[in-house]
């Protein structure tokens, strides 16, 4: 009778990748990891992507004995598209059981819709640190027009995940600086989310742990970050870039699937509404929201002052200029920041906030940002 009368709320939960491995060289583990989950292991990543990984990760399959094969992504993480991988992976009668899903964002995502249709378990090969998908069990369908169709989920996080840093350090810098946009949030929106109600992508009331690993993340990012991004003029890891990988990857994955997102993530949702955001990265985007978010919160202006410093010295947007969009004069930006505002108010995390919003209150906010960056 007790179970019966648990409610959500009452229940703590905690889920994690696996494995994970990094450094330099870490996908030469690619047989062995391969090898202790099945036979039949498939690449599923892009032309350049393929370039990068394929000759090393086969080489080592075969000291296991297992042929990698391999299906090129092309395009958006649509249905279509995955559907068209695994008529791919299948066609010569082989039914893959392991897929190593490789790249970044966009790649990552089809290896884990490809994953889940075949039933396969699933291998991630990061070959950026641009955001913290490589160790949650979420991935995001897109449809034609390139607009966010759902959100979608795996029956479990991924088996391991193998992140070389041989190979994120010779990533372009634009994509270091997504990550750590997409990972600043994390302390903060988990803590708004956990405060308010939220609960984590597993249904339940963060931990401990969830909590102390968000403080980990952002005092990483915060003591890391600027000496990390140095380790790309070399493009060679150094102890700072290997640091902040691994916040940029691990925590931040750990982080926001076990504690819950807010209002950073939120702006995310009205954003792409703004002419000239359609090439900006998606932590340069959480990255802004992330500043709208502290001005809700009322911060005061030195905290507010450190935020904007910090986020200049990673080269992260304080402004909507910032990030690109094109109607910012004194005629348009009153327009364009009520159209974010209302695409904002579509977002399932405005909940996860210590009082309720109205799109007035984005709009306000956001002239402020914009007074206090100029």
């Amino acid at each position: 009778m007790a179970a019966m009368n648990m409610k959500p709320h009452d229940i703590r939960v905690f889920g994690s990748v696996h494995r994970y491995h990094q450094g330099p060289g870490a996908i030469g583990l690619v047989g062995e990891v391969a090898a202790s989950l099945g036979k039949q292991p498939l690449l599923v990543a892009d032309e350049i992507v393929h370039g990068l990984v394929f000759d090393t990760a086969a080489a080592s399959c075969r000291q296991r004995d297992l042929e990698l094969r391999w299906v090129e992504v092309r395009g958006d993480v649509t249905r279509a598209a995955v559907q068209r991988l695994v008529a791919e992976a299948r066609a010569d009668g082989r039914r893959p059981d392991v897929v190593l899903a490789a790249g970044g964002g966009k790649g990552v995502d089809t290896g884990k819709a490809v994953s889940r249709e075949l039933g396969a378990r699933l291998v991630v090969l990061p070959t950026s640190a641009s955001n913290d998908g490589p160790c949650s069990k979420a991935f995001v369908y897109y449809d034609d027009a390139h607009r966010m169709e759902s959100v979608e989920f795996l029956p479990r996080n991924p088996d391991a995940v193998l992140v070389d840093t041989n190979l994120l350090v010779q990533a372009p810098r634009a994509l270091l600086v997504s990550g750590i946009g997409d990972a600043l949030c994390k302390l903060y929106e988990g803590e708004q989310a956990q405060n308010n109600g939220g609960l984590n992508l597993f249904g339940g009331v963060g931990t401990i742990a969830a909590q102390q690993i968000s403080v980990a993340c952002d005092r990483v990012i915060r003591e890391d970050a600027v000496e990390g991004l140095k380790a790309l003029n070399a493009a060679k890891p150094t102890p700072a870039f290997e640091r902040l990988t691994e916040a940029l990857v691990l925590l931040s994955g750990l982080a926001f699937e076990n504690s819950g997102l807010s209002l950073a993530h939120s702006l995310t949702r009205g954003l792409p509404l703004a002419a000239g955001t359609e090439t900006t990265l998606h932590g340069f985007h959480v990255g802004y929201g992330l500043l709208v978010q502290f001005i809700l919160e009322e911060r005061s202006p030195e905290f507010m002052a450190a935020q904007l410093a910090f986020h200049r010295s990673v080269g992260l947007a304080v402004n909507l200029a910032g990030l690109g969009v094109r109607d910012v004069g004194a005629d348009t930006i009153g327009q364009t920041i009520r159209a974010i505002a209302d695409g904002t108010m579509t977002s399932p995390h405005l909940k996860h906030f210590q009082r309720p919003l109205t799109a007035a209150d984005f709009e306000n906010a956001m002239h402020r940002l914009e007074k206090l960056a100029a």
